[in-house]
């Protein structure tokens, strides 16, 4: 049985691992447009058995992405 208390207060963002809807509540964007992001290859994900996951790092990473090119735009 799975134990769905886990304490992850030490574990860094970079390290953990969302589903799609969590993926759209970090990024305060849709479902549906995570999904297109995955798709273009914008932001990394894998497949868990039927789930899509997308780790805090690639978050990271595609936030950086996007403030990157908000930057070269303003330049």
């Amino acid at each position: 049985m799975l134990d769905y208390n886990v304490d992850l207060a030490g574990v860094p963002f970079e390290e953990r691992s969302f589903g799609v809807k969590e993926a759209a509540k970090i990024l305060g964007i849709s479902r549906t447009r995570v999904f297109e992001k995955i798709g273009t290859g914008a932001l990394r994900s894998y497949k868990d058995g039927g789930s899509r996951r997308v780790t805090g790092k690639a978050l990271k990473l595609y936030r950086e992405s996007l403030e990157a090119e908000a930057e070269a735009q303003a330049a």
